[in-house]
């Protein structure tokens, strides 16, 4: 078991956490946030989730149990630079 600060809290890993990938609604862009999930290793972890109302934006959401804050930074930033993701929570 490992402990991380994060912020103020602490955290012990292994723990499972949560992402939510927003995303531009476009069969690229949704095609390539599947490529970086399956290149993770994390492909069959990835659901879809909402569109927007207006449908210009789509949801992912993966929940996984990552070992480290390495682990857990990785994930983060493989789906942010994916081209047009706009934000992963």
């Amino acid at each position: 078991m490992t402990v991380c600060n994060f912020g103020e809290e602490e955290i012990e890993f292994p723990v499972e956490v949560h992402f939510r990938i927003v995303c531009v609604s476009e069969l690229k862009v949704s095609t390539h946030v599947m490529i970086a999930a399956e290149e993770l290793g994390l492909g069959e972890n990835l659901v879809a989730g909402n569109e927007s109302s207006g449908g210009k934006y789509l949801s992912y959401q993966l929940s996984t149990v990552v070992n480290s804050k390495e682990e857990m930074n990785k994930i983060d930033q493989t789906f942010r630079a994916v081209e047009g993701v706009k934000m992963v929570l």
